[in-house]
């Protein structure tokens, strides 16, 4: 066989999607104000070991899946860092490390005068 007899793939994790947003979620019964980064185009599966995502060094406080499995969302309680790169897991392990880029500064915020009473933790104000 040649080198150029080689077929090279497309790398599916090329094809995630990623969204960056706040939300307000609840917990424990009460409001809190998050930073949701929604992960979709790639099958997430439901598994005994808790989800989670890292972007950069931050990790999320959770993740839920959807119940077909294509949608993955983190919550995170403090602002995610500008990077090239999402990693998600499963318990202590990541499974996948997604080519995403991450920025911040575009994220989509609530309007805080609208909030009302929901807790807002000081890192996300």
């Amino acid at each position: 066989m040649d080198f150029r007899d080689i077929v090279r793939l497309p790398d599916p994790r090329r094809s995630v999607r990623a969204e960056l947003r706040e939300v307000v979620a609840e917990v424990e019964g009460k409001p809190h104000l998050y930073h949701r980064l929604r992960l979709s185009g790639w099958h997430f599966e439901a598994r005994a070991e808790e989800p989670f995502m890292l972007v950069g060094r931050v990790i999320s406080r959770r993740v839920m899946i959807s119940p077909d499995g294509l949608i993955a969302s983190g919550y995170f309680a403090e602002p995610v860092p500008a990077t090239r790169s999402v990693s998600f897991g499963y318990g202590h392990t990541v499974s996948w490390d997604f080519p995403i880029v991450v920025r911040p500064d575009r994220i989509r915020r609530l309007d805080r005068t609208r909030l009302g009473d929901v807790i807002v933790p000081d890192r996300l104000r």
